[in-house]
């Protein structure tokens, strides 16, 4: 978190306030624009540290802390001090407006999981089954094996602040994206990355998800750009995934899979997934069947390359 002084921070806050207020200058609109946008880590920090100040707080036998007021005990949970204990600013590797994308975190991998499961219309910690969806234990172990490669995109900003709203799992593999693709399952070993390869030269998208709240804010793009500087960063040849072509059921009484995705690829049809990933830098190459149980896309996808124009041999 870039450190501001108390005063540039109240300073802020009375602008802001004025701008709710009513006194909609220039420089108030701007000062509330740049808070939700960009500080109101720090500036919600700074009020939490304030009002410490006017109370004074006690931990009681259960390790929970609590102020006594009029007489009673009140005790204290705040979910921005909550989050913002492992919140750090100047580690983000992507700076949206109201988010930021850092390598995912210990304290990221349960609202991790809630917006994955959230993409494939489950709700997670409920009766419901996901069989192809990461578990904390999962994304735990992803963290462990390859961490740069993991990657949230946390809300820093509005009511549900601190919570990922956006995921993306990643692994380095030496089976370059010219061999046969392997099914999703096979490709990854097991729901832990055991496929990953540290010295492969190929980064491989195993999976990504915006919850179904926060689509079109720009994340996915974000999520994207962290990939391909990763690649950069490590000099890898490129960037290979599959995207599902989840529109093809829109289209499964007139034409099989493969036609489908061949018209996809060649810009005469419009995909969801597939057509967007191409629209945010990637060449789409060839159809895949079979690769993971999605009846929406006939199990099929495209792959999709992206080659690294710094890599050097």
């Amino acid at each position: 978190m870039s450190k501001k002084s108390d005063g540039d921070i109240e300073s802020q806050i009375s602008k802001m306030e004025a701008a709710i207020g009513g006194d909609q200058s220039d420089e108030n609109i701007a000062a509330l624009r740049q808070a939700l946008d960009r500080d109101w880590p720090s500036i919600q920090k700074h009020l939490l540290e304030e009002s410490r100040k006017t109370r004074e707080y006690q931990v009681d036998e259960d390790g929970i802390e609590y102020y006594v007021e009029d007489g009673r005990k009140i005790h204290v949970f705040n979910f921005d001090e909550w989050w913002l204990k492992d919140y750090d600013g100047g580690s983000a590797l992507i700076r949206l407006p109201g988010f930021d994308i850092f390598n995912t975190k210990p304290a990221h991998v349960s609202s991790v999981v809630i917006s994955l499961w959230s993409a494939y219309g489950v709700r997670p910690y409920a009766d419901e089954e996901c069989d192809d969806c990461f578990t904390e234990d999962d994304i735990l172990a992803h963290i462990e094996r390859f961490p740069q490669g993991q990657f949230a995109a946390q809300r820093i900003s509005g009511p549900s602040a601190g919570n990922c709203v956006g995921m993306a799992t990643t692994m380095r593999a030496s089976r370059p994206p010219t061999a046969p693709i392997l099914p999703w399952r096979e490709a990854i070993g097991d729901m832990t990355l055991s496929a990953h390869e540290p010295d492969g030269d190929w980064l491989y998208g195993v999976e990504m998800a915006v919850h179904s709240m926060y689509q079109r804010h720009g994340i996915g793009t974000g999520l994207y750009e962290a990939r391909f500087d990763l690649a950069r960063r490590l000099n890898l040849r490129g960037f290979y995934a599959v995207g599902m072509l989840m529109g093809y059921e829109r289209h499964a009484d007139d034409m099989d899979v493969i036609e489908y995705g061949e018209k996809v690829i060649a810009g005469e049809i419009n995909d969801p997934t597939v057509t967007m990933q191409m629209n945010r830098g990637f060449r789409a190459v060839r159809v895949v069947t079979g690769y993971c149980d999605e009846p929406a896309a006939g199990d099929a996808g495209a792959l999709i390359v992206w080659d690294n124009p710094d890599y050097e041999e």
